[in-house]
């Protein structure tokens, strides 16, 4: 009893943390549309309140997912463009990066071998995604974050990576635990609750996919999310979400 009710305070205490972490971006663009940041004709702030509609629209999602979740006991699973998602996203967080200094790339191929399109639940990909984002953005005092989708053979592989403060080797194991934070993270001045790669993790563990953890202290650190291709099947799950469990790979984290 006491493990499902830790559960569940856990799971509340996600999603919290995301429609907190949606709002708050949402907040950051709006008063820098009213400080005049980003331009003062409706043509200069017009994709940054595209940013902020969509910004606000996650936040809004996350709760009507859960709100579905909590009446029907399903997740939502359906066929969606990745590349859709990334694109939202470095819509969404490019004025918060410019905010805090930093530059925000998005880099992706002309062409992908098996396409693009996942088999999930969108919402939880978005989720992840933004998680990971989120931390770059808070860990990375100055520099640039990269946010790139590409083929490594046959599988479909996202990978954002930063130049900020790093992950100490002896520290990797412990990132994904709910409410750790790394010691070095308190130079950063932007408030963390330390579960943010927790969420990252749990998605990745329901939908089959590979996370790999590299990094090195005061150079950066690089996520690698690997969707791997099944023959003939579109990438993601088959029809249902699983549970799964993480194991440990040499100095990296792995999920699988």
């Amino acid at each position: 009893m006491q493990k499902e009710v830790f559960s569940k305070q856990l799971d509340l205490s996600a999603l919290l943390h995301d429609v907190s972490n949606a709002f708050e971006g949402a907040s950051l663009i709006v008063n820098q549309i009213i400080d005049g940041a980003y331009g003062r004709s409706l043509e200069e702030i017009r994709p940054f309140l595209i940013a902020l509609l969509q910004t606000n629209k996650r936040g809004v999602d996350l709760i009507e997912s859960r709100r579905v979740y909590e009446e029907l006991g399903v997740v939502s699973v359906t066929e969606f463009d990745v590349l859709d998602i990334l694109q939202k996203n470095y819509s969404q967080f490019k004025p918060i990066a410019q905010y805090y200094s930093l530059n925000l790339h998005y880099q992706t191929q002309v062409s992908y071998k098996h396409g693009t399109q996942v088999r999930g639940d969108s919402i939880s990909i978005d989720r992840m995604l933004c998680n990971i984002i989120t931390n770059a953005i808070k860990y990375t005092l100055t520099g640039d974050i990269f946010v790139r989708l590409l083929n490594q053979g046959d599988d479909l592989i996202i990978e954002i990576e930063d130049t900020g403060i790093g992950i100490a080797a002896e520290q990797l194991s412990n990132i994904f635990i709910p409410f750790w934070r790394a010691p070095q993270s308190r130079v950063s001045d932007k408030p963390g609750r330390g579960i943010g790669l927790y969420i990252a993790s749990m998605v990745a563990y329901a939908h089959g996919l590979t996370m790999r953890v590299d990094s090195v202290v005061t150079q950066g650190t690089k996520f690698t999310i690997i969707f791997p291709y099944k023959d003939g099947e579109m990438y993601g799950v088959d029809g249902r979400m699983l549970p799964k469990s993480p194991k440990q790979v040499g100095s990296r984290r792995s999920f699988v």
